[in-house]
C-alpha cells in the first residue's frame, strides 16, 4: 500500500517541466538572439523581423522562468508548512492538504465547472470528538486515528476504485475532514459515508484506537454564488447537528446553523442553572423476589409556569442546541444528592439506573467524572446502575469493554438498553460484561397480538439466561401482558403495571404501602 505523502505533488512536477521548458527555450532563443547580433549576413534583409520575435520570444519564456521559480518556492513553502502542520496533527510529516490548500484546489475546479451539470458538494466530518489536548495519551491515539483516515482517503480518491472518477478534492482542517465532490446521484453520497464509517471501525479495531471513534457527516450542496468559506462553514454546521443529534449525516438547510443567542438555548441554560431538571423514578420488580429491586431514572423539567414535562417536550431542543449531555449529568448529580440524603437518615435505598448517551459514555473523563461526584456525594457505587444502549456498546467494541470492566470494577452495574432492537446483541452478550438486558417497549405493546414477537420475547429471555444475565422488559401496563411474561421467566418487569415515574420523596411511601398490600397485583 501505498504510504500518504509519498506520492510527488502534481503541482511541482508541472512547475518543474514549465521552468525546464521554459529555460530550455530561453537559451535557444538566446543563442538565436546572439547569431543574428554577431552573424546579420545569415538572416538577410528580414533580420528585423527576426530580431523582434527572438527578442519576443525571449521576454516570455523569460517570465516563464520567473514565473515557475515563484510558484516552485510558493510550493516547497507549501508542502514544508504542511508537513509541519501535519506531523502535530498526524504524528507523521506528510502533504496531506490544510484548509488553504483544500479552497486553493476546489477554487481553481470551481472556476472550470460552471457549465457542468454534475451537482457540486462539500462534505464535513470528523472521526473522533475528542481534540489534540496536553494529554499524551489521548494525542497519540487521535494521531493515529487521523493518519490513518487521510492516508485512506488518499488511496480511496487517487487510486482506481468507485469514488476515484468524481473529481474529489480532500482535506483536513481543525479537527474536520473536509470534501469536495461532484455526483448527481446522493446514493453516492450515502455510500461514501458508509465506506468511510466502516473503514473508521477498521481502523480502530485493527489499530487498537483507545479513544471514541465515530464519524459524523454534515453534506453542503453548492446552490448559489456564496464564496468557498461559506460552503465550508455550513457543511460543518451540517456536521455539527449530526453530532448532536447523533445522525450518521445532515444535509445542510438553513435551520441547521443554531442561533447561540436564540430563545431556545437560553430558556435551556437558564433551566440548568436553576436546576430544573429532575429525575423521576419509576421502579422495577422482581418476579422471582415478589418485590421492587431498584428503579430507572427518568428526567423531567420542572418548569417555573409549565409544570413537568415529560422528555418529549425538551429533548428535541436539548439535542439541537447541544445540552443533552449536560442534561443528564445534571440528572446524575440529582439522582445522587436523593440517594445521599435518603441514605443518611437511615432510609431504605434501592440501586437507580441512569441513562448515559453515547458521547459521554465515551469521553476522555467520563470514568473520573462519574467517581468525583460519588465521591462527592458519598454514595456507594453499588447504589447505581448504568443504562446504554445497544448502538452504543457497537460503535467501539474495543473500548466498551474497557469502559464497563473499569465501571464493575468500582461496584457499578452496567445495563444495555434497547436489546434486541439493533445491530447483533447476541454477540454483543458474547463479548461485553453486561450484568442485564432490558427489552424494550416497543415488543412488550404486541406481545398479545402477535405470535412472532411472543416467540422472540422468549428466545430473549433464553439468550439472556444462558449468558446468566438478568432480562429486564419495560413498558408493561396490565395483567395480561405481566402474566404471559411471568410464564416466559422475565426476570423484571417495568412499567405502569406497578409503578408509574415518581419524585424520589414519593417513592419509598408507594414503596411500603405496596409491600403492606403484599402484591396485590401479583
Amino acid at each position: 500500500m501505498r504510504r500518504l505523502g509519498e506520492k510527488k505533488s502534481r503541482a511541482t512536477t508541472t512547475y518543474k517541466w514549465l521552468l525546464i521548458g521554459s529555460a530550455v527555450l530561453f537559451t535557444a532563443f538566446f543563442v538565436y538572439n546572439i547569431l543574428i547580433i554577431t552573424r546579420p549576413q545569415w538572416f538577410g534583409e528580414r533580420i528585423t523581423i527576426y530580431y523582434i520575435l527572438s527578442l519576443f520570444f525571449l521576454i516570455i519564456f523569460s517570465f516563464g522562468i520567473i514565473f515557475s521559480i515563484i510558484a516552485l518556492v510558493d510550493e516547497t513553502r507549501l508542502i514544508k508548512q504542511l508537513k509541519i502542520e501535519n506531523k502535530y496533527i498526524f504524528g507523521v510529516e506528510n502533504t496531506f492538504y490544510d484548509l488553504s490548500a483544500f479552497k486553493r484546489r476546489v477554487e481553481s475546479v470551481l472556476s472550470k465547472s460552471k457549465s457542468n451539470k454534475k451537482n457540486q458538494y462539500i462534505i464535513a466530518f470528523s472521526v473522533s470528538s475528542i481534540k489534540i489536548s496536553s494529554n499524551s495519551f489521548h494525542n497519540r491515539n487521535i494521531m493515529t486515528l487521523n493518519y490513518e483516515m487521510a492516508k485512506f482517503l488518499s488511496e480511496l480518491f487517487e487510486g482506481k476504485g468507485d469514488f476515484s472518477h468524481n473529481n474529489n478534492i480532500f482535506g483536513f482542517d481543525h479537527g474536520n475532514f473536509l470534501i469536495y465532490t461532484l455526483t448527481n446521484n446522493e446514493k453516492y453520497i450515502q455510500d461514501l459515508v458508509d465506506r468511510i464509517m466502516n473503514e473508521t471501525y477498521r481502523i480502530v479495531k485493527d489499530k487498537q484506537i483507545k479513544i471514541w471513534a465515530q464519524p459524523f457527516f454534515g453534506v453542503k450542496r453548492i446552490e448559489d454564488d456564496a464564496s468557498l468559506s461559506v460552503h465550508i462553514e455550513d457543511a460543518i454546521s451540517a456536521k455539527n447537528a449530526s453530532e448532536n443529534n447523533f445522525d450518521s449525516y445532515t444535509f445542510y438547510n438553513a435551520e441547521t446553523k443554531v442561533n447561540e443567542t436564540n430563545e431556545e438555548l437560553e430558556e435551556i441554560r437558564n433551566a440548568i442553572d436553576n436546576h430544573e431538571f429532575i429525575p423521576f423514578y419509576q421502579l422495577k420488580y422482581s418476579v422471582k423476589e415478589k418485590r421492587f429491586v431498584s428503579s430507572e431514572a427518568l428526567a423531567r423539567w420542572k418548569h417555573p409556569t409549565r409544570g413537568i414535562l415529560s422528555p418529549i417536550a425538551f429533548i428535541e431542543k436539548a439535542e439541537k442546541v447541544g445540552l443533552l449531555s449536560t442534561i443528564d449529568l445534571c440528572i446524575f448529580e440529582e439522582v445522587l444528592k436523593d440517594l445521599s440524603e435518603a441514605h443518611k437518615k437511615g432510609r431504605k435505598v434501592l440501586p437507580v439506573s441512569v441513562n448515559f448517551s453515547l458521547y459521554e459514555f465515551f469521553s476522555h473523563n467520563f470514568l473520573e467524572t462519574i467517581v468525583g461526584m460519588l465521591q462527592e456525594y458519598q454514595v456507594p457505587p453499588t447504589l447505581i446502575e448504568i443504562e446504554v444502549t445497544e448502538t452504543t456498546s457497537q460503535v467501539n467494541k474495543f473500548l466498551s469493554v474497557s469502559v464497563i470492566k473499569k465501571l464493575k470494577d468500582l461496584g457499578i452495574r452496567v445495563l444495555m438498553d434497547d436489546f434486541g432492537s439493533a445491530y447483533s446483541g447476541v454477540d454483543n452478550l458474547r463479548k461485553i460484561p453486561f450484568d442485564a438486558i432490558k427489552i424494550d417497549k416497543s415488543f412488550t405493546d404486541e406481545i398479545l397480538t402477535d405470535d412472532k414477537t411472543r416467540a422472540l420475547v422468549s428466545l430473549l429471555i433464553n439468550i439472556g439466561h444462558l449468558n446468566d444475565i438478568e432480562v429486564i422488559i419495560e413498558g408493561v401496563e396490565n395483567k395480561e401482558q405481566y402474566d404471559v411474561l411471568r410464564r416466559m421467566k422475565i426476570d423484571t418487569i417495568q412499567g405502569f403495571y406497578f409503578a408509574k415515574p415518581l419524585e424520589y420523596r414519593y417513592m419509598e411511601d408507594y414503596v411500603r404501602a405496596f409491600e403492606k398490600e403484599k402484591g396485590k397485583k401479583k
